[in-house]
């Protein structure tokens, strides 16, 4: 496996918590947090990050004020499915019509509870931080709905709340752009035998069946980054034969099936076009 090194980048110290780039200072990510750790901090102007590490140590070594990659502050600050969902409607960006209940207790008799209007069958229920297609169901009925709860009660039973409660977009095919940095490679996936178009629940990456659609989901992607400072995720688009492209889910843990042995390639070159800004 490749390895990037940037120990003698003009811009360091560096410190990194990524396996594959080499800085000045190197950790595990999820290291303990000792006075050893705090130290490289203490010297350091940039940290990399994987991703998947411990979030405390990126809120304090954004709070020192070192410039990080990836920029995951929107990974935090709206967390799960319903925070990005809050997001794309503080942004005004295009996204399906959603309702989030961050406990199923809102469905209750309280005081002041905002009433939740269904809508029609079929619509789609999600857990709120589940990923690769996992509690996200299909709901056609009654039936598949109180089925669907009853997995939410589950997840609350196990401390994890929340879930979104999102119109069905039927369509033959979705869009996923993976952001790497300045750079944006969109893929198309549909599956026949499954709403879900992930291809761990058996989707498949076809050719680009719409250029037009692909020209303003792009679109949509730059406006979300250049807002948020989000530089390395997988958005994914839900296509409306009406309205066009909809954000539907930023994900900042994603796999690498479709990007295959290209994934290394286009995150090194995207930490060194993050350096060379700096320069």
């Amino acid at each position: 496996m490749s390895e990037l090194n940037i120990s003698t980048n003009s811009c360091g110290p560096i410190v990194s918590f990524h396996p594959l780039v080499k800085g000045d200072f190197n950790f595990w990510a999820h290291t303990a947090v000792t006075e050893e750790v705090l130290a490289a901090l203490g010297q350091a102007k940039v940290v990399i990050w994987p991703q998947v590490f411990t979030k405390e140590l990126y809120f304090y070594s954004q709070n020192i004020g070192l410039l990080l990659f990836p920029d995951y502050r929107v990974r935090f600050m709206f967390p799960g499915k319903g925070g990005q969902f809050l997001l794309f409607k503080a942004l005004g960006l295009p996204c399906p019509k959603t309702i989030y209940v961050p406990k199923i207790a809102a469905f209750g008799p309280h005081p002041a509870t905002a009433k939740i209007d269904l809508p029609a069958f079929p619509f789609v229920l999600k857990s709120d931080a589940e990923h690769e297609g996992r509690g996200v169901f299909l709901v056609r009925d009654d039936r598949d709905f109180n089925n669907g709860l009853s997995y939410i009660k589950c997840r609350e039973r196990e401390g994890s709340f929340g879930f979104l409660i999102q119109e069905y977009i039927a369509s033959p095919y979705d869009l996923r752009v993976v952001v790497f940095g300045k750079n944006f490679y969109p893929f198309w996936r549909a599956c026949e035998d499954d709403f879900r178009t992930n291809l761990v629940q058996g989707g498949r990456k076809i050719p680009c069946p719409d250029a037009n659609l692909e020209e303003k989901a792009l679109q949509i992607t730059a406006i979300l980054c250049e807002k948020t400072g989000t530089n390395l995720a997988a958005i994914d688009f839900l296509i409306d034969e009406r309205r066009g492209p909809l954000l539907n889910e930023i994900n900042f843990v994603f796999g690498r099936r479709l990007l295959g042995q290209k994934y290394e390639e286009f995150f090194f070159k995207a930490v060194k076009e993050f350096l060379a800004d700096l320069s």
